[in-house]
């Protein structure tokens, strides 16, 4: 049996995000759905204490309902008494297929980049899992200094 993470440890790099995402995600098994899991980093780089699923996704990005996270986003700072920006929006694109950054998933890269990051501003980052590994694929632009 695996020992979830703790969210009052420090995630300071994207190599440590990649593992907190391994402990995360169950791992052994392709997945069944394509899913894209979200969770909040702090500016300390402590983990809001919650994981949101959004299941059943589109091979393809749908905007509209990119645009809605950064509604979700806005709640959690809110409910964290904190800014939009002081909070990391980690994300990780579980489906089916190779370990690394398949074709398919170019699509949802450009859109969650073109969106989250250009649009709205938000610090945000995206791994991908097959059910066996996660891998960074739009690594955060920069972490705060220890």
């Amino acid at each position: 049996m695996t020992t979830p993470p703790l969210p009052t440890v420090p995630v300071t790099t994207d190599a440590e995000l990649t593992e907190r995402w391994k402990g995360l995600l169950t791992l052994g098994g392709q997945p069944v759905r394509r899913s894209l899991f979200l969770t909040w980093l702090r500016a300390d780089g402590t983990m809001v204490p919650l994981c949101v699923p959004v299941e059943d996704l589109d091979a393809e990005p749908d905007r509209l309902a990119i645009g809605n996270l950064v509604q979700l986003h806005d709640v959690v700072a809110e409910s964290e008494g904190a800014d939009r920006t002081e909070l990391h929006l980690a994300m990780c694109l579980e489906r089916r297929g190779p370990a690394g950054l398949s074709p398919g998933d170019d699509a949802w890269v450009s859109a969650l980049e073109s969106v989250l990051r250009h649009r709205d501003g938000l610090d945000c980052s995206l791994h991908v899992g097959n059910g066996h590994t996660v891998v960074v694929v739009m690594p955060r632009r920069s972490w705060p200094a220890a």
